[in-house]
Formats: C-alpha cells, sequence, structure tokens
C-alpha cells in the first residue's frame, strides 16, 4: 500500500470518527432540530414511494400524480405506455365509433377488481352487445379528487376527442382533510415536485441526522427563522392531525381537499370544458356502504351535490347510489357488492355499468334517429 493511500485512509477515517463522535455528542445532548415539511403532493407515504420508483403513480405537474406507464396494477394488469388502465387506443377516432371516457377515483380505476371486471369495461361490452360499435378510455387514478379530474381531462381525455365524458367525483377523497391546510386547487396552482431517490436521501438525513440538523438550525438562525415561527407551524400541523377523526362532519373546521362550493364550481367547470370540446357530461353519483355514510353525513351532501348540479345544468345523472340501495333492498348483502367501504365488487361494477347504458343507449337512438 503506497503513502498517498495511506494518507487517504487516515484522512477518510479521521473524518468518519470526527463526524461519529460529533452526531453521539449530539444525540447525548438530546439535540433534535426536526424539519418543517415541505408541502406533500400526496402524503408522506406516497410520495417517497413516487420518488423511489415502486409506487403505481409518478408526479406529474397539476394532476399531481397519474398511473405510472408500465407499472404492475396489484389487481392485475399493468398501466399502459399511454398511462391508464385498459386497451391502449389510438388518438385518432375511427369513422361510426363511439368513444366514451370515465374520469373518476379508484373505484373508476378499479381498485379491487380485474380490468376487465370494471364498469369502463362492462360498459364496452354492454354497448357493444346492443350493437353499437364502442371504446371505452378508464382514466381513473386512485386517490383523485375532482380538480385532479379537470386537470386529467385537459392533459389526457381531450384529446382521444370523447363523445360522452362520466364524471364520477365526490365518493370520498374530495371531502378528506387538506394535507398541511392546502387544497387541491392551491397544490395543483403550486405545480409541485416530489423530487427522486437522492432528494429521498436528503430528507431521510434531513429527518434522522444530528449534524444536518445542528447546520439546517444554524442555516434557519441566519435566514431569521426564529422558534416561535417553528412553533406556530407545529401546533398548526397538530391541529390538523388532531381534527382528522372529525372530518366526516357537516360542519368541520379544518380545510377539506375540495370544499363542497369548490365541489360545485368544479362540476360547472368541467362541464364548460367538456361540452366546448363538443361532448356530452354524464354525472355519476357513485356509491357507499351505508354504514360511512352514517359515520360522515357530510359525504351525503356530496352526492346531492351532484344530483342538484345535474338537474340545474340539464345535465345525465346515473345515481349509483340508488342503484346499490335498490339491490341491498332486493336482498343483496354488502359484501356482493362491495370489496370495502367504497370500492365495487365485479357484481357493483356491473350494476354501474347497467345503469349508464340506461342513459347513454338513448341517447345513441336519438342521435341515429337525428
Amino acid at each position: 500500500m503506497g503513502k498517498p493511500f495511506k494518507r487517504l485512509a487516515i484522512a477518510f477515517v479521521s473524518v468518519v470518527a470526527f463526524f461519529g463522535a460529533a452526531e453521539l455528542v449530539l444525540r447525548w445532548s438530546g439535540f433534535w432540530y426536526p424539519p418543517v415539511e415541505a408541502i406533500q403532493v400526496w402524503n408522506r407515504v406516497e410520495d417517497e414511494e413516487m420518488r423511489l420508483g415502486r409506487s403505481l403513480h409518478e408526479n406529474t405537474g397539476r394532476q399531481m400524480w397519474r398511473p405510472r406507464a408500465g407499472a404492475e396494477v396489484p389487481w392485475g394488469g399493468t398501466v399502459n405506455e399511454a398511462g391508464y388502465r385498459g386497451p391502449l387506443l389510438s388518438r385518432e377516432k375511427k369513422p361510426g365509433v363511439v368513444r366514451i371516457a370515465t374520469l373518476g377515483d379508484s373505484s373508476t380505476f378499479g381498485h379491487s377488481v380485474e380490468y376487465e371486471q370494471t364498469y369502463s369495461a362492462q360498459l364496452e361490452k354492454l354497448l357493444d352487445a346492443a350493437g353499437y360499435d364502442c371504446e371505452v378510455l378508464d382514466a381513473g387514478v386512485v386517490g383523485f379528487s375532482i380538480r385532479q379530474g379537470i386537470e386529467r381531462y385537459d392533459e389526457l381525455v381531450r384529446e382521444y376527442r370523447p363523445d360522452f365524458v362520466i364524471e364520477a367525483f365526490g365518493a370520498v377523497n374530495d371531502h378528506l382533510p387538506a394535507i398541511q391546510s392546502v387544497p387541491d386547487k392551491d397544490k395543483i396552482a403550486m405545480n409541485l415536485g416530489v423530487g427522486g431517490y437522492w432528494t429521498q436521501v436528503g430528507m431521510g438525513l434531513r429527518q434522522d441526522c444530528r449534524i444536518v440538523q445542528f447546520a439546517a438550525k444554524r442555516i434557519d438562525l441566519a435566514r431569521g427563522v426564529t422558534s416561535d415561527v417553528r412553533d406556530r407551524e407545529f401546533k398548526k400541523q397538530k391541529r390538523e392531525t388532531e381534527l382528522e377523526s372529525s372530518v366526516g362532519n357537516v360542519d368541520w373546521a379544518g380545510k377539506r381537499r375540495v370544499p363542497l362550493d369548490d365541489f360545485e364550481a368544479s362540476l360547472l367547470e368541467l362541464q364548460k370544458r367538456v361540452e366546448s370540446d363538443g361532448a356530452r357530461l354524464i354525472l355519476l353519483s357513485m356509491p357507499r356502504q351505508p354504514i360511512v355514510e352514517k359515520r360522515a353525513p357530510v359525504l351525503v351532501q356530496y352526492s346531492e351535490k351532484v344530483a342538484e348540479v345535474g338537474a340545474r345544468q340539464g345535465l345525465d345523472v346515473v345515481d349509483g347510489r340508488a342503484a346499490f340501495a335498490s339491490a341491498l333492498a332486493g336482498g343483496k348483502k354488502v359484501d356482493e357488492l362491495f370489496a370495502d367501504a367504497y370500492h365495487p365488487k365485479p357484481f357493483g361494477h356491473r350494476l354501474l355499468a347497467v345503469e349508464l347504458g340506461k342513459v347513454i343507449v338513448p341517447r345513441l337512438q336519438s342521435a341515429k334517429r337525428e
């Protein structure tokens, strides 16, 4: 071993020993300076998974996240190269083909079921059986709110020029607490990014390494970030956590991802965009297990808002909640319809497809007569 290498090895060991001793001293003295978290795109867990490339999703501009092309879907298949579940459709629509796009959350994406069992796929089969050449683009995304749905319409759906767009929001995500008190509308405007692997490494060091925390404190002091500023932020985070348990109440003191008034405005905005592109918007009121609505009565208001806006704007409204309630009254069991509190099983998806068909087929028949 040459002298230059020995010197380099000694220097390396010395540096490691110095920082190791400093880390131990800081920990022994009780020093702790945790970070005030940057705005989360989705939540702490999902953001980390996206940074590490392990998620079903990827971070993307104004949609915030979307299915990652080529990702394995837990319930079967993969996300296609255009970034949605189901068969890859050509951008150009063939003459005579009826094209439908479904916009929604995890229930529309097909949480807990194979793609062929989703209401999107079953609707396509139903219309084909009725004699219509039909294509359905499933643009649903796990965790999506209607605000994200508008962005997905702009960035993906509209270039496929659908004849019908089915909106299926309001079941759960819209009413949830706005993480760090930033509603989806504002978060979308921020155009946030989550970074990659090295971003995650840096965040881990900032969270766990006392030397990095010590350096961060020195920097904060130099920037004029005082302890009272940090205390206010931590108190706000604590209050948000305490409020989460009561988010289902009608009168709730926190901020929701999409408050009810913004939910209404979003429905109107989506209608405006869809109709300006020459398509027809259909509102689908999604079902939930009855026990969920008892525990979170505000959810019913979101469903009622769908019906109210539809009636006022002259839109077709498909009441999936009523269809499930009728099935339950007719003897079907909850676990025959639902995989969990919100996500339908294949039979439930079939119900939704049938109810949508009852609205779409007469529209197609009328168009033929014209």
